[in-house]
């Protein structure tokens, strides 16, 4: 049997995707929606169980707070531990770090996505949406060297032999490098096909998810400027947006209000499938429904994974990172809904 590994990202999205890659290879994998669900996701005995922080945006307090409570869960367990860590070096990397691991640890830090066309070079993370390269030390916080990483295979062989030994500190690539190893001989299970009616909550403004949006072309979309949309449409397939309001407010209070919007369309739609850009959008409504664990299945496109609610009301979930896919990602998902 494989060790357990143990995952902790600062936000949802990022703890289902780097979760993600194990259940495509046969592993189970559970993920506590935040650091307060975590004790219980432990006990499910799955293989491998990730948990969202939710402090990527947040104060640096906060996050070392939060990754506190995670190390307490985690003392005394055996298993590997994996820091999935923003690929663009966002969020309060070196603070979680501190708090969850000692300093003279032995890291191996690498926040390449080959598959999404992002990698390491001189130290640094390069590649699709990084417009200017970004050294990794400076960003952990310790002496780290980062090996260049041109591809999948490259990262594949940075894995140690010994792996007990070693604390990982990456992203998605990472994560299935680890995933390899530790299931050889992949045992995927087919995924549920996602349907109608369907909810889909854009949060991101990030230029990646903008060109994906705008390949949908004559989609019908639903702008909630500064996150409020007060007469949402009846439809079975229903796509909202966040967008800039008239007037400027704090990004948070964007953040809330879409977040009681998505709630809103919900409670209308009923729908059986929800896809959500953006950790926030999505942490936000599952916290609203109660939802504290979900089950990741696999992946309906690279970096897209999908995962089953294991408490509260039947629902697929769908998400996606902001920065990740190629233009034609959500024009690909809408088929997949609506040709069920």
């Amino acid at each position: 049997m494989p060790p357990r590994v143990h995952i902790v990202a600062d936000d949802l999205t990022g703890a289902l995707d780097s979760a993600a890659t194990f259940a495509a290879r046969g592993a189970r994998v559970r993920v506590a929606c935040t650091p307060a669900d975590f004790a219980t996701a432990l006990t499910s005995g799955a293989d491998v169980v990730a948990v969202a922080t939710g402090t990527r945006d947040g104060s640096e307090a906060d996050a070392i707070s939060k990754a506190r409570i995670v190390a307490r869960a985690l003392d005394g367990r055996d298993g590997l531990l994996f820091k999935k860590i923003d690929s663009r070096l966002k969020g309060h990397i070196g603070a979680e770090l501190d708090a969850l691991v000692p300093a003279g640890a032995s890291l191996l830090v690498n926040p390449s996505i080959p598959a999404l066309g992002r990698y390491c070079s001189d130290g640094a993370i390069t590649g699709a949406g990084v417009e200017t390269p970004i050294a990794v030390a400076d960003r952990i916080g310790r002496a780290v060297a980062v090996p260049d990483t041109p591809d999948q295979a490259s990262l594949d062989a940075q894995l140690p032999d010994r792996l007990e030994e070693t604390v990982f500190v990456g992203a998605a690539g990472l994560a299935e490098a680890l995933a390899r190893r530790l299931w050889p001989a992949p045992q995927p299970r087919a995924l549920p096909r996602p349907g109608l009616p369907a909810l889909l909550a854009i949060g991101s403004r990030d230029p990646v998810t903008s060109a994906q949006l705008a390949a949908l072309g004559d989609v019908p979309l639903a702008e909630a400027p500064n996150g409020a949309c007060p007469a949402l449409p009846d439809v079975p397939l229903l796509l909202l947006r966040m967008t800039q309001g008239s007037e400027a407010i704090d990004g948070a209070q964007a953040g809330a209000a879409f977040a009681e919007t998505i709630a809103t369309a919900h409670d209308r739609l009923h729908p059986a499938t929800l896809f959500a850009c953006g950790g926030e959008s999505a942490a936000a409504l599952l916290a609203r429904l109660k939802i504290g664990q979900l089950d990741v299945l696999g992946e309906a496109l690279p970096g897209v994974p999908v995962a089953r609610c294991a408490d509260g009301p039947p629902l697929l979930l769908i998400t996606k990172s902001g920065g990740f896919g190629p233009p034609d990602t959500l024009v690909k998902l809408v088929k997949f809904l609506v040709n069920g």
